[in-house]
């Protein structure tokens, strides 16, 4: 497990029924002695964005499990994967790129990108730009937590 800067907690979500994994950690940043904004988007939670506030509680092992959502940021947050046939090699650098001049950022590996999508940004735009990319087969994408106003903005 990566080193967190000194501030951060390691927060654990639990994975629903039928994931690979029961749980899946991430650093994140205290903001209250029951409260982390996450500084990214999780690579497999759902309803779960960049700059999001969750209140957390600790376990008798002394893990922060994330309980529930009390602070929605605004962000979107998109998995992006690559499909088998795909050179994984410069799959996510690729991805970023793409979305870079959207300004959009995020973060890959492994053939998965998940991108953090601000509210800020031109919606239609990204969403037209995702839909491209997995109709021209070079992505499929899953929505891990998106907002109304990227519903709305559905091209």
């Amino acid at each position: 497990m990566p080193e967190l800067p000194d501030e951060w907690v390691q927060v654990w979500f639990l994975m629903p029924p039928g994931s690979n994994a029961t749980s899946m950690g991430m650093g994140a940043i205290p903001v209250a002695p029951d409260r982390v904004r996450l500084p990214s988007a999780p690579w497999a939670a759902f309803d779960a964005a960049m700059h999001d506030v969750f209140r957390v509680e600790r376990d008798h092992e002394g893990q922060w499990w994330v309980k529930e959502k009390v602070t929605a940021s605004g962000y979107c947050a998109i998995r992006i994967w690559a499909p088998d046939d795909n050179d994984r090699e410069h799959f996510e650098e690729g991805v970023l790129a793409d979305f870079a001049p959207l300004q959009v950022s995020g973060a890959g590996m492994f053939g998965l990108v998940v991108l953090d999508v601000p509210p800020t940004v031109d919606l239609p735009r990204v969403r037209r730009l995702l839909r491209d990319g997995e109709r021209a087969g070079r992505w499929t994408v899953d929505e891990l937590c998106v907002t109304a106003a990227w519903q709305a903005a559905a091209p």
